[in-house]
């Protein structure tokens, strides 16, 4: 069961991986902004094309050692798990270096050729965006988070009956693997993890809020209604991983607090359908809503061919290598992802720094405690 897991995670990510530049804007194309005078370009298509023939092909190649490994070494939970996590790396590293590869050689023709010289750029930008957002609101994310503060605190009152050994990591296989010795801090590591996510999703949803839109100058109206939607999505993507994990975790707490009433049947069952709920949603995001709402089909009228005159602003100086944003002049926390589907956080904002130090700090904490 562990290998089979492990190769649907591998198949998902490696096709997830290749066919990603056809669910993003046709106006970034690997990091790098490609003006509405350029975006036809044959040797554009070309780049798509060989990137994704190559992850594919590659990424299929892997996917046959690993099956060959597998059956010839008849290796353990353990192994396999190790070794499909190296795998993985080994698929997304691939990936990247072609990503790499293909975001310097689109840098190098706009600059050689002078994509932008001659033209005028322009930012579009809309006071009553915010106002028409659907989000959801925080109390969707602030519920989940009380549930697990309940299950921490039962799981203390319960501390006395608790075994002497609590887990702390569970196998492919739905076994528990690894264990801590009993103190408060081990009982209530998981439901402290697992705030913290919840924590992440409630932060990400108020952020997105206060996001700047990137609106197309010569698509203004269809863009503007692919970046609404866009955001709705995701708000609600965000709300079915928080309760998926909320669920999930909730689960594990329970195998720590009454570990005679569960099975290991039960536990993989809640994984696979975990991971069921979790890679289906970001499918389904993907292919229906793509990078910025590109995928959404939005009626518009002619009048949307506007502003032929203008292009949008090229800001390439604030994306490094295409993947990180760093405009400290920019009062976005969260911004669209240029190479990917979702959001990423501005570098040059002193509160990105601020979460990123909370969020890391914290795990290191209570892993540190807990051992």
């Amino acid at each position: 069961m562990a290998a089979i897991i492990f190769i649907i995670i591998l198949l998902f990510i490696i096709s997830l991986q290749a066919f990603l530049p056809r669910f993003l804007k046709e106006s970034e194309v690997f990091g790098v902004y490609v003006p509405d005078t350029h975006v036809k370009d044959v040797r554009i298509e070309r780049l798509k094309s060989r990137y994704t023939n190559t992850v594919l092909t590659t990424g299929g190649f892997l996917i046959l050692i690993f099956i060959g490994w597998l059956w010839m070494v008849q290796p353990s939970d353990n192994q396999i798990g190790l070794v499909g996590m190296a795998i993985q790396l080994a698929a997304l590293t691939i990936s990247m270096v072609l990503y790499a590869k293909n975001h310097l050689s689109l840098m190098r023709w706009k600059k050689d050729e002078q994509w932008i010289a001659g033209q005028v750029e322009r930012k579009v930008v809309d006071l009553q965006f915010r106002e028409q957002l659907k989000l959801l609101p925080n109390v969707y994310f602030i519920l989940p988070m009380l549930i697990t503060i309940g299950l921490g605190a039962y799981g203390l009152s319960q501390y006395d009956s608790l075994p002497d050994q609590i887990p702390t990591h569970w196998g492919p296989n739905g076994e528990a693997d690894a264990f801590a010795k009993k103190s408060y801090v081990s009982v209530s590591s998981l439901p402290l993890v697992t705030l913290l996510l919840q924590g992440m999703m409630l932060f990400f949803n108020r952020a997105m809020k206060q996001s700047g839109a990137k609106i197309r100058v010569r698509h203004k109206k269809r863009s503007r209604e692919q970046q609404l939607a866009f955001r709705k999505y995701s708000s609600w993507l965000l709300f079915i991983v928080t309760i998926s994990m909320t669920v999930f975790m909730s689960y594990l707490q329970l195998t720590i607090i009454a570990p005679s009433t569960m099975s290991t049947g039960v536990t993989l069952a809640f994984t696979i359908g975990y991971l069921i709920v979790i890679l289906g949603s970001v499918l389904y995001y993907t292919i229906k809503v793509g990078q910025s709402g590109t995928m959404i089909p939005i009626k518009v009228g002619s009048s949307d061919q506007s502003d032929e005159a203008y292009i949008d602003v090229d800001d390439d100086r604030y994306w490094k290598l295409g993947l990180f944003y760093v405009n400290k002049d920019d009062p976005s926390i969260l911004v669209e992802k240029r190479f990917g589907i979702g959001w990423t956080v501005n570098m040059g904002h002193i509160k990105s720094w601020v979460f990123l130090a909370i969020l890391i700090g914290s795990i290191i904490l209570i892993v540190n405690l807990q051992s």
